[in-house]
């Protein structure tokens, strides 16, 4: 019985990784290495700006409500993973944050304005893509769904895809887990999780596999998610008004935190990988040309 994985590419016109979209992107790739290991692949790429400045309201006040919420869900974040209020210590820090953000995306000065409507319409457009390839997975009915951005890169495309069939069989059967942070973006040690944390296992013989008391994301670069789950995540996601504009990222967050807090999500649910198996080129610097292959 050959078992079926969505892969979605996230990019757009002028991204620095436009060759991810081609034949020696990540996509292509593991398209190529995991169908002769009886991998029915459904790879889409979501390339198109959909999202057009005319289309919100982004004036100052918006700008600034914005990086608002932005802080105030990761500041939710750290109290739902902590279980504790936030520190007086930290609470300083993002204030301070908050303070030079605004200056720096809604200042006086108009290129401080022009540099916070440009943010903004990029996480719009990222966070447009993101959901019409989620939708697109479900449509597809594969059992499973890997969304990458085109930052994500991989040393040994090969091995990724041996240990990607591995796990994704393994847990076919099984409940959990419902998604698995596979990108190596930020440290484990400076999201401060190891209290969240057990160790289940290897993924390979380079990365250990953990599961999550509370689920989080370590951005959303690289993420493999069970349809199912992804099915009520969408949900929850499409709820969620597109301004105030805040990253996907934590978006996403905002909406594990909520269905961890209504039952949906539970202890074990999410898995990650540490270090990821796909690099975030971004953060880490990346290898790919950037030209279109």
């Amino acid at each position: 019985m050959t078992d079926s994985l969505f892969i979605g590419l996230v990019t757009h016109p002028h991204s620095r990784f436009r060759s991810a979209r081609g034949p020696n992107g990540l996509m292509r790739q593991l398209q190529q290495e995991l169908q002769p290991l009886g991998w029915s692949i459904n790879p889409t790429i979501e390339s198109d700006n959909r999202v057009r400045e005319e289309d919100l309201n982004l004036d100052r006040a918006h700008v600034r409500a914005a990086i608002g919420a932005e802080m105030d869900v990761e500041q939710r974040w750290w109290e739902f993973q902590h279980q504790q209020s936030l520190p007086i210590s930290h609470k300083v820090s993002f204030i301070l944050r908050k303070a030079y953000r605004i200056w720096r995306f809604s200042g006086p000065t108009p290129s401080s304005y022009k540099r916070g409507r440009s943010m903004l319409m990029r996480l719009a457009n990222i966070e447009a893509a993101h959901l019409s390839l989620m939708n697109q997975a479900i449509e597809s009915r594969a059992k499973w769904v890997l969304i990458l951005e085109d930052d994500a890169e991989s040393t040994n495309v090969k091995e990724l895809a041996q240990q990607l069939a591995i796990h994704m069989d393994a847990w076919n059967s099984d409940s959990q887990p419902q998604y698995v942070n596979i990108s190596d973006s930020f440290a484990l040690a400076d999201l401060n999780l190891d209290h969240n944390l057990d160790r289940i296992g290897r993924w390979d013989a380079a990365s250990t596999l953990y599961s999550a008391r509370r689920p989080f994301t370590n951005t959303v670069c690289a993420v493999l998610y069970r349809s199912k789950f992804l099915r009520h995540l969408l949900k929850v996601l499409i709820e969620i008004p597109m301004q105030p504009i805040v990253p996907i990222d934590w978006k996403v967050n905002s909406a594990i935190m909520h269905m961890s807090q209504t039952g949906v999500l539970g202890p074990g649910d999410c898995y990650t990988i540490d270090p990821g198996p796909i690099r975030q080129a971004s953060m880490h610097g990346y290898s790919q040309p950037c030209r279109e292959s």
